[in-house]
């Protein structure tokens, strides 16, 4: 019995081999086949070529354009087969002659089995045009794609060329970034033509073109026989994170912080973000995508109750792998307190919402910081200890004259402030020393409302005080100074009632 398991195994096993070699005999035959058919399809599709007209040897809407589909299907004994064309221009000038690009057209036919076995079978022959008129004459733009941060070529990117007298091209940069559009015809010679000029265009994931490459530079009327170079420059575009920490904590700063993010000259693009939250995401400035650069971005912050900083970097480090850069910013806290300001309508005291608040001046002569009133007329600022030099409060709004007052801020306290503001229409008291003196400090206040401004005169011995109600004011300058506190003049009345300038000279 157990001879003839053994055998039967044995049986088995022979059998097994023997199929095993009936299939692979079969699997190599079938290959064969395949390859022949796939040699023949290539071979016909060559020979179509050769008996075109020369011009019409290319790719339907490729480059070069002509009446060959890209990719065709044919069927043959049950097997689709997929025979893919490519034709290109081969650039081999004869000596003497000048480089045209377009001296030879390269067709090249690859056939692929549509079955498991398949595999592609390539050819290609070269044609030559019928004679040397069929390309003199014709003219060539050699497009070039690159980075513009790093001048590295770009392929793959996808050039399209059109506007003019040839039929729209469209091709990809090859290793070196550069697309050719060869044997184009010349452009039309009149200027007001639709067709005066070839506009090129370049595209690629991810990119956009650089500012560095305008219009102007990416059009050309193309006469015979000439060989247009341009160059597409693009970029990836960058994001700016800020994240503004506590210099004790290292927690998020949540104060309102107003942060300018400044781009490298010669643009210097400049947009101001206000976060409550210490993080700032900014994908624009100005409106536009950030333009990555190796030359530094300034990040400059003015936060409530601490420090003002800045800090710089290029933006974005290790460009084009990365396109994203964090400002990380440590800020001091400052001693001070707040200033609540409401802005309201002079008799009614209505609110007025969306007016513009300005505070400047104190003892380090804080460049002016402005905010607009909410729908309640109120807006809040967190200022350093005045001492002994009080801030000057100013607002404005439309249809209403100028209010200002004087403001001193202690420590760890709010001072609340109400600007009244008069309506109607508005005018210019300008204040004039005589004799003339210049930085003499001068000051307007108002009888009605609340207006109480100074400023310097300037070298003309001047000082405009602008946008004022209509109404009754008093004119003040400085006769000397106390303890860092001007000491006032006499006062002179002043009557505006003029939309124009009214000038008042003191003493």
């Amino acid at each position: 019995m157990i001879e003839v398991l053994v055998s039967i195994l044995i049986l088995a096993i022979v059998a097994g081999a023997i199929f095993q070699g009936f299939a692979a005999s079969s699997a190599q035959v079938g290959k064969s086949r395949l390859d022949s058919v796939s040699s023949k399809l290539a071979a016909g599709a060559l020979e179509e070529a050769r008996n075109m007209r020369y011009d019409d040897v290319g790719t339907v809407g490729g480059n070069p354009p002509g009446t060959l589909s890209s990719t065709v299907n044919r069927v043959v004994s049950g097997t689709t087969f997929r025979i893919d064309t490519s034709v290109v221009y081969v650039d081999d000038p004869a000596q003497g002659r000048p480089q045209t690009y377009v001296n030879y057209k390269k067709v090249t036919i690859s056939v692929t089995p549509q079955v498991p076995l398949g595999t592609a079978i390539t050819a290609s022959t070269i044609i030559s045009p019928p004679n040397y008129a069929a390309i003199s004459g014709k003219a060539t733009a050699v497009v070039t794609v690159v980075d513009a941060v790093t001048d590295d070529p770009l392929p793959g990117a996808t050039v399209t060329l059109n506007g003019s007298t040839s039929p729209t091209r469209i091709d990809s940069t090859d290793a070196n970034g550069k697309a050719v559009f060869a044997g184009l015809l010349p452009s039309a010679t009149s200027v007001t033509s639709p067709q005066y000029y070839y506009v090129a265009s370049a595209a690629r994931a991810g990119y956009l073109t650089h500012p560095d490459t305008p219009v102007t530079t990416t059009r050309e009327n193309l006469t015979a026989s000439q060989t247009w170079q341009v160059t597409i420059k693009m970029y990836k575009p960058a994001t700016i994170n800020v994240n503004l920490v506590d210099s004790a904590t290292g927690l998020p700063v949540t104060e309102r912080s107003d942060i300018t993010v400044t781009s490298p000259a010669p643009t210097s693009i400049a947009q101001t973000f206000t976060t409550f939250t210490g993080a700032l995401t900014a994908t624009t400035l100005g409106g536009n995508p950030i333009v990555p650069n190796l030359s530094p971005f300034t990040v400059a912050t003015r936060t409530d109750c601490y420090a003002d900083a800045t800090q710089n970097a290029a933006v974005p480090a290790g460009y084009p792998t990365n396109t994203s850069h964090t400002f990380t910013i440590p800020l001091t806290r400052a001693a001070g307190g707040w200033l609540d300001v409401w802005v309201r309508r002079n008799g009614t005291g209505a609110p007025i919402g969306n007016a513009s608040v300005q505070v400047s001046g104190g003892p380090s002569s804080m460049a002016p910081l402005a905010r607009t009133t909410d729908a309640n007329g109120y807006t809040r600022f967190c200022l350093p200890v005045s001492g002994t030099v009080n801030y000057t409060v100013s607002a404005t709004a439309s249809g209403f004259g100028s209010g200002s007052l004087p403001a001193a801020i202690t420590s760890n306290a709010t001072t609340p402030m109400t600007l009244l503001l008069v309506a109607g229409s508005t005018g210019t008291v300008r204040l004039r020393m005589n004799p003339v003196a210049a930085n003499v400090l001068v000051r307007l206040q108002a009888a009605t409302g609340t207006y109480d401004a100074t400023q310097y005169t300037n070298a003309s011995g001047f000082a405009d005080f602008t946008n004022l109600a209509m109404g009754n004011y008093v004119a003040y300058f400085a006769t000397g100074f106390s303890s860092g506190n001007p000491v006032w003049s006499g006062g002179k009345p002043v009557s505006l009632a003029t939309t124009s300038r009214l000038d008042v000279t003191l003493p």
